[in-house]
Formats: C-alpha cells, structure tokens, sequence
C-alpha cells in the first residue's frame, strides 16, 4: 500500500492561484483606468469578467467546499451580470439612463438577487441547530432599509422624479443601492465570522460587494449629474469587483466559508452581539435623521418613507423580540446546565446537595426520612479500554436511564462525576428499609447492557447512608461522604454488593488517612528495610542457595513494625508505591553487590517485587538499567517479580515491559501462579524464567489432596516445557520439601529453609544451608537435574 504525503507548503501553492487572479486582475485594471489598452478595451472589460465566472467552478473543482451550492449560484450571478454588460454595449457604463434598454436592468436585478441569495447561504450558520435562526436576515433587512432611507433622499427620489426615464427602468435601478447594502452587511459577517476565523476568500468578497456598492452609486450619482468622473473611472469599481470575486473563489479558505462548526450539546443559544445590536439601533435612527433634515417635500415622498419607517420599526421590534428571548432563553440554558450533567440530562452534584439540604431542613413526618446511596459502577475502565469512550459513555447514560427508571417516582438520582451517581431515597423509615431500597437499584444490573452490537454485563457497589438519629445536625456533603465511605467498603468486600454505614467506617477511613500520612513521612524518613527469603535449589537431595527475594519492612518510632499487608495497598492508591518500589530496586541491587564478593556467592541473584502502578510507569526500565550499572551487576542478577493478575490487568504494558527487560538481560518471575488466569496461553504469551506455584497449592501436598498434587505436577511440566524454572512458595514441612521434589519442581523457598532475615545475616544463613559448597546459576534444565 502507498501513502501520499502532502508538502506542508502545498496549502501556500494552491494559494499563489488566488493571488496571482488578484495581481492580475489589479494590473488589467490600473491599464484599463491609464487608457492603455486601445482598442481591446471594452473586450479586457468583458475577459476579465469571464476569468471571474470560470474562476468559481474551478475552485470549487480544487478545493471541494462543504456546501458547493452557494458558489454554484454566485457562478450564474455572474453570468447574468456578463449579459447584461454584453447588452449595453462599449461604453455603456457612461450612458445617461435615456439610452438604457429595460432590459439590461432585467438581466442586471436577477444577477443581484441571485448573489444575494449566495450571499445569504455562506452567512447562514452550518450548524443543523441553527439553521431556523433568522437574526442574520432580520439585521440585514433593518441595514437595507435603513440604507434605502437614506439613498432614497439622495439617489432614488431624484431617480424617481427624473424626466424622460420609463417608470418601470426607474423602479428597477431603484433597487440596486438596497441590494448593495444587504450584500455588504453579509459580507462583513462571512469575512469577519468566528467560524471561517476570518478567511482571506472571505476578505476578497467582502472587497468584491464593496467595490460593487461604490460603482452603482457612482453610476447613479453620475446619471443624475451629481458627479462628472472620466468615462473609465465609473467601471474601475467593477473591474477591481470581477477581480475580488475571482481571486475569493480561486483562495483554498474558501473551504471555510462553509465548513460545518463541532455541534456542542447542550449549547447555549447565540446572543446578539454589541455590534448588531448597534445596527439595529441605527436603523431606527437613521429614519429620524431623514425627517430632522426636512428632505420629505413632497407627498409621494412622504408616503414612501412611511413605508419604509413601517417596515423599519416592525423588523426592529421583531428583532428586539427575538433578541431579548434569546437571552432569557440562554440564561435559563445556562442555569441548566449548571445543575445537570450534560451527557446523561441527570441532576449533578450541586443540585443534589442543593435538594438533600432541603430535604434535611423539613420537619420530620412521623418518623420517615432520607437514605442517601452512592453507586459506582464496578470495572468501568475495562469498558472505556475494551470497547472504546464513545461506548463507555453509552453505558453511562444507559445506566442514567435504568436508575430513572427503576427508583419511585419521589426518589432522585443524580450523577455526581465519571462512573458515580447518587440517589436519594425519600419517605425511609429505617437502615434496613434504605437497604431495601438500595438492593432494588442493585437488581437492576442484573440484564446485560446493549451497547452496538455488543450485550455487556456490568456490575455495581452501592453505599448507603442515613441522617443520624441522635438528633445531632447533619448536612447534605457528610451524607453523601458517608455513603462513599460505605461504597469503598463494598468495593473491598468483593464488589456487587450494598453496604450500609455505620461510624467504625468513618473510623476505618480516619485511620487509613493517618496511615497514609505516616507512610508518606516514612518515605522522608526512610523508615523502610528490606529483609530476604532464600530460595533454594530441589534439583539436588543436598539443599542449595541460588538466590534471595526482597521483602519490603516498614518499623516507625511510633507505630513499630507495621505488616506489609497494611500499607502496601495503601501506597498504591497514593501512588507512593514508585517512590518505595524505586528504593527497594536500588537497595536489593546495592546488598546483593556486597554479598557477590563473597567466595562462592558470585552467582547469587535477589528477586524483587513490582507493582501495577511501577509496570505502567515507562521510568521502570531507566530504573532497573541504572541501579545495575551503579552497582557493577550483570542484568541476570536482578529478577523482576509480576503477579499474573497485575499482567492480565495491563497486558500491553506487561509485554511491552517483559520485553524490553528480556532484551537487557533481566530475569523475570510470574509470581502467585495459578490463582488468577493460569494457562499455557497465558505463560507462553510472557516471557518469563521463574513460574512461583502459590502457596495454597503447596498447602494441599499436607493433606494429601490428589487433585492438588496433581494440579502442581502440571505446573511444573508446563512450565518445563516452556524452559522455565518453577519455585514453589510457602513450603513449611518436611513432606511437601519431599513431594516437591518427587514431582521434580526445580527450586522452593519458605519457613522450613529460613524465615526471612537481615541484609547483615544473608551470608551467613547462606553458608549454614550450603555447607561447603559453593553456589552457581540454575537454569530451567540444571534445577531440574536434567
């Protein structure tokens, strides 16, 4: 397959087109207003309009707009315009009105209507939502009325009253100045748009409507003889005209005059801005000028303007009308939205407080009240990762509209943030009428979620509260913090399921916090040591050392020995877990260092323990590189420890990360195997040079469970068929040392070798288990004697 590259200067080539119409165009004209074209004048004139009217399809042709329609009928626009230049003849833009033929002004009006019906189209807003907003038409009707109020005083009355002119051609050049005007005032909103974020294309037609405006006043001006300008003056304005448009047409912005603006949901309806604002009031005023000047003479006059005041006024208020509901209609948008969740239309957290506390501050009715229940929807990022955000927001609004459905009709949900919501039971009577309730909320998850094509079960925890009856005062943020509270008490006890609050909670949650803060000044301190656990070799009947895992200890001044099991979890929901998990790496490498120096323990290797939150961390590999070179180790001395489950949570991360640690020469182990996702998939798909048979495995070889015996002989003949070496954990007897050996599992470690012990009695426990041997490397086929 071939991919094509655009040049980034490609968008600045197709752009040289347009410039080089408007160099062109202006160098024709600055000859044609010097009288240096001769006899090919009048034709340059009509040439140089044609190149305008081939110049619209041709950029349509390059630049592919949104919406093509609009150019197509400013192209016959310009084409009828060609005509009627075509009917008046050489010299025609000079010609008094006596000689005009009506029917250049009945080609000539079409032409206008039509680029005012372009003009409209392009203004138009491309957003589906606001194509019925007609504040664009209704400003540009008050400018051209109040432009006809004014050229009616100067142009059109005099026009009128103009002796030896048809009435009818009258009317027709009567309405050109108007037309002029409403071009105008759409060009400025195409040039000036926010959305076309003020294209050159639409510069150049704003250019082109002006010139358009300055000629038909000079011309009109010049058959009254108000102006006597040199006979090719009076065309310039066309020809720099003809030029703009061109050039407008042949720009690659003209793409944006028509590109569709990102639909925002929920959006705030438009608010006119000062600047047409402004216009309208102008349009009003403009009419009280005319009348202040006392140019009204006559009857007819009068009679006109009163017309047009007529319209004036109406299509101002209107627009006043439109205006001021437009605001109104906005503020109330924005009250929504400041109270409900865009995606799911549901209350949001400050409505939700908002309407708790009102609901605390009622009398109580003969002993009913509140239950307040948060809800978390269990694993929701494994919906955004499998299937995408788009489908995780499905789900959410999903979820919305199953919880509106399911709660009576005086309860409320809302949905506070991410996968969270909360709902307000009213009219509860007790803890375990709440827990009813909240358990009815819990059924609804029981039928799967449609999401596409694809039938999604998911699951959720549930928190519930309920306001104290002590009578002690409580406010809507603690009930909603307890029911959290609750919430995070479900998720620990296994997910998919309701918990009620009660104060040991809040107690649990007080002590956590004091804990992570303890560990947060542990990490300062460096409170932390590490201990080791030898893992021997089965291979032989005599037992051997070949390596030692790292165990991480945490002893505070005030708190002593706190066990691992208590702020392990607690430094990875903090975060603190890189930062120890950093230190452990660089102090495991700096011990084994030492003891390497010891005869006889040069292939000694320490195995240390990573966390998901390390695994996600790309810093891990820098890390692990760096503590070895500062040590002067050899990659294998390190072996780097996953649980299955942390791999399965993070698959790409995992083989990502194995893979560039396999590269570098680190050993790794797949740690606890067998209690999460076990099979021969999995460990092929990662690899690894130790498979840890888990403990509660070992357990079973005790009581002489077969099935267990037999379940731990097909780990260690899968994993020797994939050259990986097994160590079996928590080995405490002598007859599971026996089995295991029996079985041929490769190497062990537990309570029957050593408890784990000081960095400082490492050597020394060495030598008493390896009684004047020496220690070497074991690989898959060495540990197990083959």
């Amino acid at each position: 397959m071939t991919f094509t590259l655009r040049s980034p200067a490609a968008p600045h080539r197709s752009a040289r087109l347009s410039l080089g119409f408007a160099t062109g165009g202006v160098l024709l004209t600055a000859l044609y207003a010097g009288n240096l074209l001769g006899p090919a004048e009048q034709l340059s004139v009509i040439l140089l309009g044609a190149l305008a009217l081939l110049a619209i399809p041709l950029g349509i042709h390059r630049h592919r707009p949104a919406r093509s329609l609009p150019w197509v009928i400013m192209a016959t626009a310009v084409a009828l315009l060609l005509i009627e230049l075509g009917v008046r003849g050489r010299g025609a833009t000079a010609a008094h009105l006596q000689s005009q033929p009506m029917i250049t002004a009945l080609v000539q009006l079409p032409g206008y209507l039509l680029l005012a019906v372009a003009a409209t189209m392009l203004a138009q807003p491309t957003d589906p939502s606001e194509r019925g907003n007609l504040d664009m038409i209704l400003d540009g009707v008050i400018a051209t009325m109040a432009a006809l109020t004014m050229s009616w005083v100067f142009l059109i009355g005099p026009l009128l009253t103009k002796q030896g002119i048809s009435m009818p051609s009258r009317l027709l050049l009567a309405t050109f100045p108007p037309l002029d005007v409403y071009l105008v005032m759409l060009a400025f909103r195409i040039g000036f748009s926010p959305r076309s974020r003020r294209a050159t294309s639409g510069r150049f037609f704003l250019i082109s409507v002006v010139m358009m405006l300055v000629g038909d006043v000079a011309y009109m001006m010049s058959q009254l003889e108000h102006l006597h300008p040199p006979l090719t003056v009076l065309a310039l304005p066309y020809l720099l005209a003809a030029t703009a448009l061109g050039s407008a047409a042949l720009h690659p912005s003209m793409r944006q005059l028509s590109v569709p603006k990102q639909h925002r949901v929920g959006g705030v309806a438009s608010i006119p801005s000062r600047g047409r604002l402004t216009l309208v009031a102008l349009g009003l005023i403009a009419p009280s000028l005319v009348v202040v000047s006392d140019r009204l003479q006559s009857t007819g006059n009068r009679v006109a303007f009163a017309c047009i005041a007529l319209i004036t006024v109406s299509v101002a208020t209107w627009r006043m009308v439109r205006a001021l509901h437009a605001t109104a209609s906005s503020e109330a948008k924005l009250a929504y939205q400041a109270t409900h969740d865009e995606l799911t239309g549901l209350p949001n957290r400050m409505l939700i407080e908002q309407w708790i506390s009102q609901r605390l501050d009622e009398p109580k009715l003969s002993g009913v009240g509140i239950g307040v229940a948060f809800l978390d929807v269990d694993r929701f990022k494994l919906i955004n990762d499998t299937f995408g955000h788009s489908h995780g927001d499905l789900l959410l609004v999903e979820v919305a509209r199953r919880l509106a459905d399911t709660i009576e009709h005086r309860d409320l949900v809302a949905r506070i943030g991410g996968d969270e919501f909360i709902i307000v039971f009213n009219a509860v009577s007790s803890a375990e009428h709440a827990r009813r309730a909240a358990e009815r909320v819990h059924e609804c998850f029981s039928k799967p979620f449609v999401l596409g094509d694809s039938d999604v079960f998911v699951t959720a925890s549930l928190g519930v509260s309920l306001p104290t009856t002590d009578g002690s005062r409580i406010d809507a943020e603690t009930l909603i913090r307890d029911a959290d509270t609750a919430m995070y008490q479900a998720k620990e006890g296994g997910r998919d399921t309701v918990a009620v609050f009660d104060i040991s909670m809040r107690e649990r949650i007080a002590d956590r916090l004091a804990l992570e803060h303890d560990l947060r000044l542990a990490v300062e301190r460096e409170e932390f040591r590490l201990v080791y656990q030898p893992i021997v070799s089965l291979a032989d009947s005599d037992t051997r050392v070949i390596g030692m895992e790292a165990l991480l200890r945490w002893e505070g001044p005030t708190r002593g020995l706190v066990p691992p099991g208590m702020f392990i979890s607690i430094a990875e929901d903090s975060g603190l877990i890189v930062e120890i998990g950093d230190w452990v790496i660089h102090e495991a490498c700096r011990q084994l260092a030492r003891w390497r120096q010891e005869p006889g323990m040069e292939k000694l290797f320490v195995s240390v323990n990573v966390s998901a939150l390390q695994l996600k961390k790309s810093s891990l590999f820098a890390r692990v590189r760096s503590a070895l070179a500062q040590e002067g180790l050899a990659p294998d001395a390190l072996c780097i420890e996953l649980t299955e489950s942390l791999l399965m949570e993070s698959p790409t991360d995992g083989t990502v990360l194995l893979a560039r640690m396999k590269d570098l020469g680190v050993r790794l182990a797949l740690d606890d195997f067998g209690t999460g996702y076990s099979s021969l998939a999995y460990l092929r798909q990662f690899p690894v040079d130790f498979v840890k048979i888990d403990k509660s495995f070992i357990d079973g070889l005790v009581r002489h469970d077969s099935s267990e015996e037999t379940l731990v002989a097909a780990i260690v003949s899968m994993a020797g068929a994939l050259g990986a070496v097994t160590i079996a954990e928590g080995v405490e007897e002598l007859e599971q040392d026996e089995r295991l050996r029996d079985i041929g599992a490769d190497c062990a470690q537990g309570f029957f070798y050593a408890r784990p012990i000081a960095s400082d009695q490492v050597i020394e426990k060495v030598r008493e288990l390896t009684p004047n041997r020496g220690l070497r490397l074991v690989s898959g086929e060495s540990a197990a004697g083959r």
